[in-house]
Parts: structure tokens; sequence; C-alpha cells
């Protein structure tokens, strides 16, 4: 093998790599955009305060999907309640994991509060779903 070609493998592999989403930044963005999408969906001048622990899964609910545990207090800063809240998100690391993407399939703030995607129905207004996505989006941005 050539210098040349030596050099060109060297410098292709160090791209590829450089460019690699690791498993744990792909989850942080995603623990940052189901607390933005919850405190999106709070009412009553609520909000998630301190966060406790977060977990994070394959979901259940198929292939491809990611599921985020969320154990926070919910305050209006006054009272508090603790709380779980669970995510799923759809998601792609794309080829070598070189890029992280990832949409809402669903947010439960609660067994009847559920946003998104429940097998083949949708729950949760157009408008919920719309103010969810803009609050993940700018989230998962950042």
């Amino acid at each position: 093998m050539s210098f040349r070609t030596s050099a060109f493998i060297a410098v292709s592999a160090a791209l590829l790599l450089s460019g690699c989403v690791e498993r744990a930044d792909a989850d942080a963005r995603l623990a940052k955009g189901c607390e933005a999408g919850i405190n999106a969906l709070l009412t009553d001048g609520m909000k998630v305060g301190k966060i406790n622990s977060t977990v994070f899964s394959d979901s259940p609910d198929g292939v491809g999907l990611r599921q985020v545990n969320i154990k926070a207090v919910e305050t209006d800063g006054w009272a508090e309640t603790e709380k779980e809240y669970v995510c799923i998100f759809e998601e792609d690391m794309g080829f070598m994991n070189a890029k992280h993407t990832a949409a809402l399939y669903q947010l439960r703030l609660d067994e009847n509060r559920i946003y998104g995607k429940s097998g083949d129905q949708v729950t949760g207004s157009a408008q919920d779903f719309v103010k969810l996505n803009e609050a993940i989006s700018a989230a998962m941005a950042r």
C-alpha cells in the first residue's frame, strides 16, 4: 500500500470518527427535549423543577423508538409534587452514527394526559402537538 493510500485511509477514518454521535450525547438531547415538552403542556403556572432521575431505554412500542422516563418535582413556586413523565421519540442515528435526529412520538404527563401517537390513534389537539414540537425542537437545537 502506498503512502498516499495509507494517508487517505487514516484521514477518512479520522473524519468519520470525529462526526460520530455518542449515545450519551443523543440521550442528553432527548432529555432536554422531553423537559421542554413537559413544560410546554403544564398548566396553572406549573413547571418542572428539580429533576431527580432520568432513565433511557429502547421503547417497547417499536423499533427505532427511544423512551425517556423523567422523575422530577413539579412546582408552581409554592407547592411541589413529585411526578414521573414519559417521552418516546422516533430517532435516527444516521450512517455510522454520523448524526442524530429525533421527533416526538408520544409524551405522557400522567395516565390521563397523553399527547402524540398511541397505537393507530393520535391523542391531544393539533394545537398541543404544534406547541410541543416547537418547544422540543428549540430545546434540542441548543
